[in-house]
């Protein structure tokens, strides 16, 4: 895998920089997105919105506990 300057850019130690994703629920329209620092990623519309929101939320907060009590050890 290749870094490009803008990978490196983003990792440099020096250079605080903040990464996150956001699952966002619309209640209204029963889509639910993926944003990837603040980019849209995928959109997903379905008739269980909240439903697959919370299946989604907790997969993954088990994965970040799984990957937290992994580093601990």
């Amino acid at each position: 895998m290749t870094m490009t300057p803008e990978d490196l850019k983003r990792v440099d130690s020096r250079v605080k920089a903040i990464e996150f994703f956001t699952i966002e629920l619309d209640h209204a329209t029963n889509n639910i997105s993926l944003y990837v620092n603040g980019q849209l990623r995928n959109k997903i519309h379905t008739f269980k919105g909240e439903s697959l929101f919370e299946k989604i939320l907790k997969i993954v907060k088990l994965e970040f506990i799984k990957i937290r009590n992994e580093i601990k050890n």
